[in-house]
């Protein structure tokens, strides 16, 4: 089993999304159910990209940090 690591992208948004699932098809699947279980209104999904895979075992994980994009104006 592995442990996946999405970014779902939708127009004002960016969702970590963490599966535990035996393979990649079942992984993005199960990305699609996680989102309607947690949303009330389902937002419309731009993009579900997958970031890391690791095998589940004791001590992996991963690290969430929200970076804040700063752009640069004249």
């Amino acid at each position: 089993m592995d442990l996946y690591r999405f970014e779902v992208t939708t127009d004002t948004d960016v969702i970590p999304v963490i599966i535990a699932a035996e393979n990649d098809e079942a992984a993005f699947r199960l990305v699609e159910v996680e989102l309607e279980k947690y949303f009330f209104r389902l937002p419309e999904v731009d993009d579900i990209s997958l970031y890391e895979k690791k095998k589940i075992r004791k001590g992996n994980g991963f690290v969430l940090h929200e970076q804040e994009t700063i752009l640069s104006g004249s």
